[in-house]
């Protein structure tokens, strides 16, 4: 079996070499990009951070992080229409990220709860799904939340 490989320009990480099958398909594409369907996941070294790099467009990429691990008593029930819209089989499919904004002022960092990127890592395909549920804000200070979720 040979393995095809690209090379993924990005503005962060400069030329990247990606096998084909790291490649994830957004078929709607993201909102306010939706003309963008293929994207990669790179995790930072460490830290808790991931990237969703644009394969099409080095000048896009969005923080991830996996949501279980600032708040771990999220949760939400995937719907039928996304189940089948990403060919999801079993619950070990999934993986759940939330895009992080990290702007100037670093304290002031935020995380989309309401809207997480599901993705189906067997079948390659994901997409941002907004919650219908009033637990989950747009924006989570994650460091507000993480000082006091430490105090506790």
């Amino acid at each position: 079996m040979v393995v095809q490989r690209s090379v993924v320009k990005s503005r962060v990480f400069g030329e990247l070499e990606v096998s084909e099958e790291n490649i994830i398909f957004f078929e709607e594409g993201i909102p306010a990009f939706e003309n963008l369907k293929k994207f990669v996941i790179i995790k930072e070294d460490e830290g808790p951070f991931y990237w969703l790099q644009s394969v099409e467009d080095k000048d896009i990429a969005f923080v991830l992080i996996n949501p279980f691990e600032i708040k771990p008593d999220y949760e939400f029930d995937i719907p039928d229409d996304v189940v089948k819209k990403l060919e999801i089989d079993s619950s070990q499919d999934v993986a759940v990220f939330c895009i992080v904004v990290i702007p100037e002022d670093v304290k002031q960092t935020r995380v989309n709860l309401k809207a997480p990127v599901i993705i189906n890592v067997n079948k390659r395909k994901g997409m941002q799904y907004l919650l219908d549920d009033e637990r989950y804000p747009i924006r989570y200070y994650l460091f507000e939340n993480l000082d006091s979720n430490s105090q506790k």
